[in-house]
């Protein structure tokens, strides 16, 4: 009797248990996106091309979007793979869209990356955890050379805004304002970059000369006050950059015998995408399920 008693209580034992389990995979899998109640996808595929300074973090973006009702306020973003660079600050904002009386979200991810070192096509992604589930999103890949404090010998601008296409161009024209705030003349000797997309054109524009039409090509001296137009032309690598870009040069400055770099603002291309085209961009990732946290 003793020993029916004991098998019968183990028996009841592991029967809660189970239903324990059962219960608590059962409410993991409710607080998962599902694809009957909410589809998701993922921009990937960017190229980053950056010389960066190792005191400043470089900006970059990545975008999710959902057919959910409700998306998360906050996500709680990682680097991978682990210790290859820093996330040292993330925003989330949504935009919502309605579309063939379906509502889709976007949630933008802003985040502030910084590399520890130079890489060479080095594949990273991003470990993205929203509470009841996190999943690994693929960033796409980056080539970056690190330097040591980028000076700021000149005042650098947009001249018309920062370039933001819907569909990569083969041929983008950057221009950009400099203005040397220094007390003693600043020479631009070249641009440089850490990758190897295109660059071509490159020439100096000052207002109020006369001649050279066309601009003055480089080395040029850019005299203390003195403002100009940087211009060049930017030609991704064909077939990597199907996706998005972000392309980061610094110029190469000599001032006083000394000879440094001072990285400019960076330059985003990046392809729309909307959750209701027949055909997605290259570099959409349809997930519909996550790992439970």
């Amino acid at each position: 009797m003793r020993e029916r008693r004991e098998g019968a209580l183990a028996v009841a034992v592991v029967a809660v248990l189970v239903a324990l389990a059962v219960g608590a995979w059962l409410w993991a899998r409710r607080a998962e996106p599902r694809a009957r109640e909410a589809e998701w996808w993922a921009q990937g595929g960017w190229r980053v091309n950056a010389i960066v300074d190792s005191g400043k973090p470089l900006m970059l973006t990545y975008n999710l979007w959902t057919a959910s009702t409700t998306a998360p306020d906050t996500l709680d973003v990682g680097p991978v793979p682990a210790g290859a660079f820093d996330v040292v600050d993330s925003t989330l904002t949504h935009e919502l869209d309605l579309e063939n009386r379906a509502t889709y979200q976007l949630c933008r991810l802003a985040l502030s990356v910084r590399f520890p070192r130079s890489y060479r096509d080095q594949r990273i992604g991003f470990l993205v955890n929203a509470g009841p589930w996190k999943r690994i999103l693929p960033y796409g890949r980056v080539t970056c050379r690190v330097i040591r404090e980028s000076v700021n010998w000149l005042d650098v601008s947009f001249a018309s805004g920062e370039i933001q296409e819907p569909l990569v161009m083969r041929e983008n024209v950057v221009a950009l304002q400099l203005r040397n705030g220094t007390k003693a003349p600043v020479r631009i000797l070249g641009l440089w970059q850490a990758g190897d997309d295109g660059i071509s054109g490159v020439r100096v524009r000052v207002a109020g000369t006369r001649g050279a039409p066309d601009g003055v090509r480089l080395p040029f001296a850019l005299k203390p006050g003195q403002t100009a137009v940087l211009e060049y032309v930017l030609r991704p690598h064909p077939g990597t950059v199907e996706e998005g870009l972000v392309f980061q040069p610094a110029l190469v400055l000599a001032s006083g015998g000394v000879q440094r770099l001072e990285v400019m603002p960076p330059v985003v291309i990046e392809r729309s995408f909307a959750p209701w085209q027949r055909h997605p961009a290259a570099g959409i990732v349809e997930f519909v399920e996550a790992a439970p946290s």
